[in-house]
């Protein structure tokens, strides 16, 4: 059919399909959406709170993530400064080591050291000695009980010159030494006590001798303990006023110290201000509160119930009422 010089294209239709093909297309397709399941209608709301929960929890996570870091950095500068800290206290405390025993020892050598001196914290402090007559270095351990004590002494008198201490107290220190070592000894405290008062616990006549005032504790034959004191007032005072020279002419190192404690406090690393509890765990934090205050009030009924039984146990116990029936009058 033409009309108007245009002609009518007809397309070519594809055949319908049977009826049994149509209804195998729907169960087909019945079977596919029970195999999906129940469909939950309201998953584009929960999408979008889901979606609201996982862009908190991944604030919060670069929020505690980098703080974690941040102390991460704090921990390792304080363990570098503790590190340099300890390294510089004991090469100054090992060179006064050194000069004292030198002198106890009339010659001898001794050195501190760290057992693991990459990792000092990880490990302890030791030392060597070498005394006068002797021709190898020997541990701590090997040495002898007087040896040791001398070494130990001389630690001691080391860590006091480095920091001193206005009050020192030796109970026996001279116990194992012989003569000339425990006048060293004495002699030694003697030249050190215009700085610092000691006081010792002996039984050496030469420690006795070169002492400003005695104490002493002797048996009284009537089982009772008798006090022996010999105080030198005027040596006692000629002492004080001494010490108070000595920590005027200590006082510019004293001032010196502190600067450099202060400095040192000064260039420790501040530690970051604490977090505030996290949005994407307030709900949490609410619920938990709640079950606190459920626990409280669970505990508090069991306790009542506890003391109304232990009253109810502790009430007046009733005799048990016995009847007698009296005889029938005739």
């Amino acid at each position: 059919m033409v009309e108007e010089g245009i002609e009518e294209s007809v397309e070519d239709e594809s055949p319908l399909p049977t009826v049994a093909e149509g209804e195998r297309t729907v169960r087909r397709l019945e079977r596919k959406i029970e195999d999906i399941g129940s469909v939950n209608w309201r998953a584009i709301d929960q999408h979008a709170a889901c979606e609201e929960r996982l862009a908190s929890l991944s604030a919060d996570h670069g929020v505690l993530k980098g703080r974690r870091q941040d102390l991460l950095d704090l921990a390792e500068q304080l363990d570098q400064q503790r590190t340099v800290r300890l390294t510089q206290v004991l090469s100054k405390v090992n060179e006064n080591f050194k000069r004292v025993y030198k002198t106890l020892s009339k010659g001898g050598e001794g050195e501190l050291f760290l057992e693991n001196p990459d990792q000092p914290f990880s490990g302890g402090l030791d030392m060597w000695a070498r005394p006068r007559g002797k021709s190898s270095r020997c541990r701590l351990q090997g040495l002898s009980g007087g040896e040791q004590s001398m070494a130990a002494l001389a630690l001691i008198f080391a860590i006091q010159d480095y920091d001193p201490s206005p009050f020192y107290y030796f109970d026996e220190v001279d116990q194992n030494l012989d003569s000339d070592n425990a006048r060293l000894i004495a002699e030694m405290c003697r030249a050190r006590s215009e700085r610092a008062q000691f006081i010792m616990v002996t039984l050496r006549k030469v420690s006795l001798s070169l002492a400003d005032h005695h104490i002493g504790v002797t048996h009284g034959g009537d089982g009772c303990s008798r006090r022996i004191m010999d105080f030198n007032r005027q040596r006692a005072l000629a002492l004080g006023e001494a010490a108070e020279v000595a920590a005027a002419a200590d006082a510019a190192k004293n001032a010196d110290r502190a600067g450099e404690a202060v400095a040192f406090q000064n260039a420790m690393p501040e530690v970051p201000e604490s977090l505030g509890t996290p949005k994407s765990l307030e709900g949490l934090m609410a619920r938990a509160d709640e079950s606190a205050e459920d626990e409280s009030e669970v505990r508090e009924h069991l306790e009542a119930v506890r003391e109304a039984e232990a009253a109810d146990d502790e009430g007046p116990v009733q005799e048990p009422v016995i009847s007698v029936d009296a005889p029938d009058e005739e």
